[in-house]
C-alpha cells in the first residue's frame, strides 16, 4: 500500500509539472484533456463507492505507463473497461454516467500516448538497423596502402606466372565466401581488404593445415585459436568455421593494429608474433617494416599480402577473370544437446553430405554433448529443421557420457551397464576390435536418459575479444621518420668507422655491443660521459645492455 502511495505521489507530481493528458502528437484526435463533469466528485464516491475504485484502476494503469510498463498498463487500462461496462450496468444514474464517460476518455487518453510512443520507438529502431545495415555495406576502399617494392612485384610475377592456377582458384573462392567475411571485417572495424589475408594463408580452404599444424581458412594455431574464444576439441575445430575464425581472426588483427599502428606491422605480427616484431623494432629502433631484419618467411609474407591484394582489387588488369558471385548461402541453428548430423540433414531436408560440407568444423558424427553448437543448413530451411529436430522422439536424441575403462572390464560388460550394445559402442568409439580395450582409455557411451549427461553446456563466444595486455613494449618510435630518422645500417665489424648525422643533426658513430662491454668501458673508449651517451640513445638503458645493440656515439672535439 505505501509503495502505490509512493507511485500514485510521483504521477501527481508528473502530472502538475508537464501536464497529464496533453495530445502527444498531432492528427490523433485527442486535443485536450477530456473535461471533468460538473456533478461534484465527493457527492459521486460518498454515493457510489465503485468509482472510487475505477479512480484508482485509473492511476494504477498511468503510473505503470509513465514507468514505461507498456505491457502492465495495457492490462491495467483493459480492466478499467470492464469494470466501467459493469458499473454501467448496475448503476444507470444520469451523473455516473457522465463520471464514466469522463474516466473512458482519460483512459483513452493513456493509450493514445503508449500507441504514440510504442511507434515512435518502433522507427527509432527501424533507423537504427537501416543505418547499421548501410554501414555494413560501406565499402571501405585502398584503406591499406600497397607498397610497389621488388618483394611485391616478385609476387605480382609468380602470382601471373607459375603459381596462376592456384591464384586463380583462390580469387574464385572470394566469390564464394566474400559476402560472409567482410561484414564480420567492417563490424569489428577494419577494412574489407584484409580479406586477402585469408587468401594468402589458406587460398580460403576451410579445410587446409600447414605442417606446423596451424588450422583453417585463417589459420590458427590451436593456442591462438583457444585464446579468441575458438572451440577445439575431439568432437569440434571452430577454426575451421569461417563465421567463427573470422571473428577471431578480426579481433586478432584489431589488437594487432591498435598495437603498432601500422598495418605492415600489423600483418608481419599475425604471422611472426607481436613480440618477435616488438623485440626487432626496440632493438633495430626502427618503425618502418621495410627496414626491419625479420624472419625470411615474414619479410616476404607482407608483400605476398599486398599483391593478392592489388590483384584482388582490380583482378582483370593483371590478367585474370573478376570471380563470379556465388555467394555460399545458409541458415544457422542452435543445438543444444548432442545430436546426429544425419537426424539433422532429415529435419533439413537435406543428404548428410550437404551438412558435412556446410559444417566442417564438425569432426565426427554428432554434434558435441555438454556444447551449444551452431550448425549451418541450407538457405530457407533453419526454422524447418528447428521445429521437427524439437519434435523428434527422444530416443532419438542421444547424449553422451564418459567412461572410463577400469581394470578388468570388458566391452560387453560395459554395454550392459549402459544398456547400450557393443556394436553400437564400436561405431561411436570408431573401434574396429574389442580387443583394442584397455584399461584407463576414455570411451564415449550414449545414453538415451539425458539426465545422465552434464547439463552445463559451454556456448560459442568467439564474438568476444579477449583481456589482452595494451602494451607488451612496443617502442614508442613517433619521433623518428620513415626516411632520416632511421638507425644506420653499419657492418656489426666496423665499429665507429663511418660517421653519420642523426635526426638532430648532431654527427654521431653507431657502437654496436659486443660481449663483456659495458655502458661505462664504452663511453671510456670514446671520451664521452654515460649521461650524453644516453641524451642520444632514450632507449637504452643505464643499467642494462646486450651483445648486438647499437649504440649511438656523439663526436666532438674528442
Amino acid at each position: 500500500m505505501k509503495r502505490e502511495l509512493t507511485i500514485l505521489l510521483t504521477l501527481a507530481a508528473l502530472a502538475a509539472s508537464s501536464g497529464c493528458f496533453l495530445a502527444g502528437r498531432g492528427g490523433n484526435g485527442i486535443t485536450e484533456d477530456p473535461a471533468p463533469p460538473p456533478s461534484t466528485e465527493n457527492e459521486i464516491y460518498v454515493r457510489y463507492p465503485q468509482i472510487l475504485n475505477l479512480e484508482r484502476k485509473l492511476d494504477r494503469a498511468s503510473a505503470y505507463f509513465y514507468f514505461g510498463e507498456y505491457d502492465l498498463s495495457e492490462a491495467a487500462l483493459n480492466d478499467l473497461t470492464a469494470s466501467i461496462a459493469d458499473v454501467r450496468e448496475l448503476i444507470p444514474d444520469a451523473d455516473v454516467c457522465e463520471h464514466l464517460d469522463y474516466l473512458e476518455a482519460r483512459a483513452r487518453c493513456v493509450q493514445q500516448r503508449m500507441s504514440d510512443n510504442t511507434i515512435e520507438h518502433e522507427a527509432m529502431c527501424n533507423i537504427t538497423a537501416a543505418l547499421d545495415s548501410i554501414s555494413r555495406a560501406t565499402v571501405v576502399e585502398d584503406e591499406i596502402a600497397v607498397e610497389l617494392n621488388f618483394k611485391t612485384k616478385h609476387w605480382l610475377t609468380y602470382f601471373q606466372g607459375r603459381g596462376r592456377r592456384h591464384f586463380a582458384k583462390w580469387l574464385a573462392r572470394t566469390g564464394e565466401l566474400k559476402d560472409v567475411i567482410e561484414p564480420i571485417l567492417v563490424e569489428v572495424g577494419l577494412p574489407r581488404d584484409l580479406l586477402y589475408l585469408a587468401v594468402i594463408e589458406s587460398g580460403l580452404n576451410l579445410d587446409a593445415r600447414s605442417h606446423m599444424r596451424a588450422v583453417g581458412p585463417w589459420q590458427f594455431m590451436a593456442g591462438t585459436g583457444k585464446l579468441f574464444g575458438l572451440r577445439i576439441n575431439w568432437w569440434i575445430d571452430e577454426r575451421k568455421e569461417i563465421i567463427a575464425s573470422t571473428y577471431a581472426a578480426a579481433n586478432y588483427m584489431k589488437y594487432l593494429y591498435d598495437l603498432f599502428g601500422s598495418w605492415p606491422l600489423a600483418l608481419a605480427a599475425y604471422n611472426a608474433g607481436e613480440h618477435r616484431v616488438a623485440y626487432a623494432m626496440m632493438h633495430q629502433r626502427t618503425n618502418n617494416y621495410w627496414r626491419l631484419r625479420l624472419p625470411v618467411q615474414t619479410s616476404w609474407f607482407v608483400p605476398k599480402f599486398m599483391a593478392a591484394l592489388a590483384i584482388g582489387r582490380d583482378p582483370e588488369a593483371y590478367g585474370f577473370e573478376k570471380p563470379t558471385e556465388n555467394v555460399l548461402r545458409f541458415d544457422i541453428i542452435e543445438v543444444a544437446r548432442a545430436t546426429e548430423l544425419r537426424d539433422i540433414a532429415v529435419a533439413a531436408g537435406c543428404s548428410l553430405s550437404d551438412i558435412k560440407s556446410l559444417n566442417p568444423h564438425l569432426k565426427k558424427w554428432a554434434t558435441p554433448p555438454e556444447m551449444v553448437v551452431e550448425v549451418k543448413v541450407p538457405k530457407g530451411t533453419g526454422e524447418t529443421c528447428l521445429a521437427r529436430l524439437a519434435e523428434m522422439p527422444r530416443r532419438k536424441m542421444v547424449s553422451y557420457v564418459q567412461h572410463k575403462v577400469a581394470k578388468g572390464e570388458t566391452l560387453s560388460h560395459i554395454a550392459a551397464t549402459y544398456e547400450v550394445s557393443v556394436e553400437e559402442l564400436k561405431r561411436v568409439n570408431e573401434m574396429k576390435s574389442a580387443r583394442w580395450l584397455h584399461a584407463g582409455n576414455i570411451l564415449l557411451i550414449p545414453v538415451k536418459d539425458a539426465s545422465r549427461s552434464i547439463r552445463i553446456a559451454s556456448r560459442p563466444s568467439y564474438r568476444t575479444p579477449p583481456p589482452l595486455p595494451d602494451d607488451i613494449g612496443v617502442p614508442k618510435l613517433d619521433a623518428l621518420s620513415e626516411d632520416d630518422g632511421r638507425m644506420p645500417e653499419l657492418d656489426e665489424t666496423d665499429n665507429g668507422a663511418a660517421a653519420r648525422p642523426d635526426a638532430g643533426g648532431v654527427e654521431c658513430v653507431v657502437h654496436v655491443v659486443k660481449r663483456g662491454e659495458t655502458l661505462s668501458s664504452i663511453s671510456k673508449r670514446y671520451g664521452k660521459s654515460i649521461s650524453e651517451i644516453l641524451a642520444l640513445n632514450q632507449s637504452v638503458s643505464r643499467n642494462r645492455i646486450r651483445p648486438g645493440d647499437r649504440i649511438r656515439i656523439p663526436l666532438g672535439s674528442n
